[in-house]
């Protein structure tokens, strides 16, 4: 009774952690704020192309760090680096000095780069020291629900706050930041109590490069949940940056994009809940992406509401992959190295991010972005019925 009660003690601590960490209200202007105070649209793009270079330069050292030492340290240093960046940003603007928001996006970078393989890692050795692995996917939903609603809710509350002053909306997003790394010391390495961690020694690092090439060596589950986060997963949430594009495109008026944007995001806040429910529903894996491929498919009807339709529904449709991916990738480990592979695998979705940005780019030079829109409804349904075709392949028998 009382390893359970402080189970539930350290995922209250957990769920604390993950919400304020995108607790933000300079979600709101951002990358809007680098434009209002000067700042080329094309110096824009360079900016965002950075905060993705740093998290793949720092992905992986940051996950073997994390097999090394204490992981609530990493925790408790991603928000304070987070902070840091917002600071920077701030001087940024009120100095005039725009070279300093690429200063900024780097601490982003490492901070991101610190907390995602390190949080994966010790939400589930924690999970499985209480033996609650039967709960893992719907600790999973929950985290996910708190993470989009934390966006959506702290992008709301900044808008009214930037209104008044751009500077302010980043100032107070300090606040819930350092909620955050206080947070972070409440958590539990199920690794120190058990004397199994690095004692951060970095003459183990060798050694965790090897385990973690034999996990993707030896398990071929781990290698297709790889690439199917990769070619779908990824490639969906990268379209999603185009989304303002898109309801642009179809004659929404720019004072309702924001509700647009909330009201998708509540109803895939929502799903992201449940996912846990359809995890025994084998058949998502293949059947969403089917789906969210045949809506954008047919998204550049004349109506634009059915064009916003179509991309709700798609838009909406993902919310349980995120969730449910992460759970069979976190599954297959069983090495001392989970926070590396983890981070192999967000190093390798940031390099496929960035390649998908480039082709989407191109294509929007030479389409109209509703067409771009129905191309890539085409790519996920081929995906679609490519993860049909592997499932059926593996459930035939093997002949002898």
């Amino acid at each position: 009774m009382a390893s359970t009660h402080r189970f539930e003690r350290t995922l209250i601590a957990y769920f604390l952690h993950v919400f304020c960490y995108d607790f933000m209200f300079g979600y709101a202007i951002f990358p809007a704020y680098f434009q209002l105070k000067g700042t080329a649209p094309e110096l824009i793009g360079i900016i965002l192309a950075l905060w993705a270079a740093g998290i793949i330069l720092f992905e992986i050292p940051a996950g073997l760090l994390s097999d090394l030492v204490d992981r609530r340290l990493l925790l408790t240093l991603a928000p304070l680096l987070k902070g840091t960046c917002f600071v920077i940003w701030i001087l940024a603007g009120t100095q005039g000095v725009p070279y300093l928001f690429f200063v900024g996006i780097i601490f982003w970078s490492l901070a991101s780069a610190l907390r995602s393989g390190t949080k994966e890692a010790l939400l589930y050795e924690q999970v499985a020291a209480a033996d609650k692995l039967h709960r893992y996917s719907n600790i999973l939903s929950k985290e996910r629900a708190l993470q989009d609603g934390a966006t959506l809710s702290g992008a709301a509350i900044g808008g009214l706050i930037a209104g008044y002053n751009l500077e302010l909306a980043f100032w107070v997003s300090l606040l819930p930041l350092a909620v955050c790394a206080v947070a972070a010391l409440f958590l539990v390495d199920v690794r120190k109590q058990k004397g199994l961690s690095g004692g951060g020694s970095f003459s183990g690092v060798p050694g965790l490069i090897f385990d973690t090439w034999q996990e993707y060596a030896s398990k071929p589950e781990l290698r297709y949940v790889t690439l199917y986060v990769v070619l779908g997963v990824t490639f969906l949430s990268t379209l999603e940056d185009f989304n303002q594009l898109f309801l642009l495109a179809i004659g929404l008026p720019v004072w309702s994009i924001g509700v647009a944007v909330a009201v998708m995001g509540t109803a895939r806040t929502a799903l992201a809940y449940f996912a846990s429910h359809l995890e025994r529903l084998p058949c998502i894996f293949w059947l969403i992406p089917l789906l969210s491929g045949c809506a954008l498919a047919v998204s550049g009807d004349r109506s634009g509401l059915v064009s916003l339709l179509c991309l709700s529904f798609s838009y909406i449709l993902l919310a349980p992959l995120f969730v449910l991916t992460m759970a069979r990738f976190q599954r297959a480990l069983d090495g001392g190295s989970r926070a590396t592979s983890t981070s192999v695998m967000s190093a390798v979705i940031e390099s496929f991010s960035v390649l998908f940005n480039i082709v989407i780019a191109v294509l929007l030079s030479r389409l109209t972005v509703l067409e771009v829109y129905q191309v890539c409804g085409l790519y996920l349904i081929a995906f679609a019925l490519w993860e049909l075709w592997q499932k059926r392949r593996s459930s035939r028998p093997k002949r002898a």
